[in-house]
C-alpha cells in the first residue's frame, strides 16, 4: 500500500476524534438524536479547521447501515466509502472547477429528485462554495429550500462573506473557530506517540504556532520535519525548517523593549534577519507575547486562558514586574500599526527596528501613577507616616516636603499677613484714660516689639534653609523636571 500523509491518515472519523470545534459537534449530533435535520448546513471557518471532515462525519451518521446515529461504525460499506470519498450517495463537488449553471444543472438538479442508492439520504457537499457565480447560487435557491425528503445539502466556504445571502438564510450557519495552541500541541504529541516518534515539547509547541490555528497546517508541517530529521525532532529542528523564532528570542526581545535596551534590540533583529526568520510572524508573536504580560498585568497574576507553560508563565512574571499598563498598551500600539505596515514594505526590517526603538523609548517613560508611588514610599522610609493611615499619595508627598501653613503664617512679615477687617460694632464710649496710665498700658508692648521681630527673622532663615533641603533633594528635582511647567500653570 501507498505512503499515506499524516494529515490523511489521521483525519477523525467519528465526532469525538474531532478537535477544537465542540460547539458544532454538539449541535450536529443533538439534531441527529431529536431527528431536527435541516436541509442545508453552511460551513465556515479558516482552512484546516475541520469543515470537510465535519461534512464526512455528519454524512456517515446519517447513512451509517446502524443510523441515523452519533456512533457511526466506520466498518460498514456506506462509512467505509464515504471515507474513501467514493459512495454514489454523497457527491462531493469542487466549486471552485464546478461555478457555472451548467454545472449546477448537471451535477445537482438533474440528480436530486432520484433515491438514494444504498444509503437513506443523498448528500451534496459543495466545497469553497463562495465560488459560485450568482447565476448558479440563484438556480439553487429552490431546490435548497424545498428539497426531496432525502436530499441533503453541505456547503463549505473558508470566506462567508461572499455567500449571497439568499443562499445563508436558507441554511443553518456553523462559525468554525481556528484552534488553540495546546488542543494542536495535545493531538500532535498523540500522532508522534503513535508513530514512533521522539520530540521534545518545545518543538511540539513551535510546530503548533507555526500551524495559525490550522490542524492540517500543523500536521503536514510534522510530516515534513519528520522527513527532514528522522524520528529524533529538537526545536531548532522545527526552527531551521519553517523559519520560525524561537521563544527564547521573542523573550528577549521583549525583555530588551521594556528595559529600553536598545543596542540589544538591534543585535537581535540582525541575528534574526541574517538567519531568515520571517519578520513579519516575529511581530505577530511579539504582539500576542505582549498581550500576555497586559492581561497578566490587569489580571493581577496568571490567567489559566493564557494556555502557557510553567517557564513561559515564569517569564511572564518577570517581564510585568518591569513596566505598567500605559506602556504595554503603547508597545503593543506601536506594533499592531508595524504589522500594517510590513504587507507593503520592501524594508521590514527597518520598520521593525525603527518601531521596537520607538517602543522601548515609550516604555522607559514614568508616568505619573508611578511618581507618586515613590513619593509615597520615600515618605514612609522616613518615618512619615504609616500606610494603612495615609489616604492620598499626592497630599501627603506635599505634606512631607512642606512646612505646615501655621508655621509659614507666623514667621511671615507683618506687612504680609493678611488683615481681617474689623467689623462694626457700637460700644459705649469709655473715660478717656490719664497719660501715665496710657504710658503704662504701652509700655510692655513696646518693649516686646525687638524680641517679636528678632523671633520673626529666626523663623524666616529658618524656612529658607528648610526650603533650600527640599528643593536639593533628588526626588523633588526629578518631579520638578517633569512636571514644573504644569505646577507654573496653576500658580499663575
Amino acid at each position: 500500500m501507498s505512503y499515506q500523509v499524516i494529515a490523511r491518515k489521521w483525519r477523525p472519523k467519528t465526532f469525538e476524534d474531532v478537535v477544537g470545534q465542540d460547539h458544532v459537534v454538539k449541535t450536529m449530533r443533538n439534531a441527529i438524536e431529536q431527528n431536527r435535520l435541516a436541509q442545508a448546513y453552511l460551513l465556515c471557518g479558516p482552512r484546516g479547521t475541520g469543515k470537510t471532515t465535519l461534512a464526512r462525519i455528519f454524512a456517515k451518521a446519517l447513512n451509517c447501515e446502524k443510523g441515523p446515529t452519533i456512533h457511526p461504525c466506520c466498518e460498514c460499506n456506506n462509512c467505509k466509502e464515504i471515507d474513501a470519498g467514493n459512495s454514489l450517495d454523497v457527491v462531493e463537488i469542487d466549486g471552485a472547477s464546478n461555478n457555472k449553471v451548467e454545472d449546477v444543472h448537471q451535477k445537482i438538479l438533474e440528480t436530486v429528485n432520484f433515491a438514494p442508492v444504498t444509503g437513506k439520504f443523498k448528500i451534496y457537499y459543495i466545497d469553497e462554495v463562495h465560488m459560485l457565480t450568482n447565476q448558479a447560487f440563484n438556480a439553487l435557491l429552490k431546490t435548497i429550500e424545498e428539497p426531496p425528503a432525502h436530499a441533503r445539502f453541505i456547503f463549505a466556504t473558508t470566506e462567508a462573506d461572499k455567500v449571497i445571502g439568499t443562499i445563508v438564510s436558507r441554511c443553518q450557519r456553523f462559525d468554525l473557530r481556528r484552534i488553540a495552541v495546546p488542543e494542536i500541541s495535545g493531538q500532535l504529541r498523540k500522532i508522534s506517540d503513535a508513530e514512533g516518534i521522539t520530540i521534545d515539547d518545545d518543538a511540539i509547541f513551535a510546530l503548533a504556532r507555526g500551524a495559525d490555528g490550522g490542524m492540517r497546517d500543523a500536521e503536514s508541517a510534522l510530516d515534513q520535519i519528520i522527513s527532514y530529521t528522522g524520528s529524533n525532532i529538537t526545536e531548532q529542528d522545527v526552527l531551521g525548517v519553517f523559519g520560525l523564532v524561537s521563544r527564547e528570542a521573542i523573550e528577549g526581545i521583549a525583555e530588551a523593549v521594556l528595559t529600553s535596551d536598545i543596542p540589544r534590540i538591534i543585535n537581535l533583529i540582525a541575528t534574526l534577519d541574517g538567519s531568515g526568520k520571517d519578520l513579519r510572524r516575529l511581530t505577530a508573536e511579539l504582539i500576542a507575547h505582549f498581550r500576555n504580560i497586559l492581561i497578566y498585568i490587569q489580571m493581577g497574576g496568571y490567567d489559566p486562558s493564557l494556555n502557557l507553560t510553567d517557564a513561559q508563565i515564569e517569564t511572564l512574571k518577570k517581564q510585568a514586574a518591569l513596566t505598567n499598563t500605559a506602556a504595554v498598551l503603547s508597545v503593543t500600539e506601536n506594533l499592531i500599526e508595524l504589522d500594517g505596515k510590513l504587507r507593503l514594505s520592501l524594508s521590514p526590517r527597518i520598520l521593525l527596528e525603527t518601531a521596537l526603538i520607538r517602543s522601548a523609548k515609550s516604555a522607559s517613560v514614568v508616568d505619573l501613577e508611578k511618581i507618586l508611588k515613590k513619593l509615597t514610599s520615600l515618605k514612609l522610609e522616613l518615618g512619615g507616616g504609616d500606610a494603612a493611615t495615609t489616604a492620598s499619595p499626592v497630599r501627603q508627598s506635599i505634606a512631607s516636603t512642606t512646612p505646615p501653613l501655621a508655621t509659614v503664617a507666623q514667621s511671615a512679615p507683618a506687612a504680609l499677613k493678611p488683615q481681617t477687617p474689623a467689623t462694626p460694632s457700637y460700644s459705649a464710649p469709655a473715660a478717656a484714660p490719664q497719660r501715665n496710665d496710657f504710658y503704662q498700658q504701652q509700655r510692655p508692648i513696646i518693649e516686646e516689639q525687638p524680641k517679636q521681630e528678632k523671633s520673626q527673622l529666626d523663623d524666616l532663615e529658618s524656612d529658607i534653609a528648610l526650603r533650600k533641603r527640599v528643593e536639593k533633594n533628588p526626588l523633588v528635582q526629578e518631579v520638578l523636571s517633569k512636571f514644573g511647567g504644569a505646577i507654573r500653570g496653576v500658580k499663575k
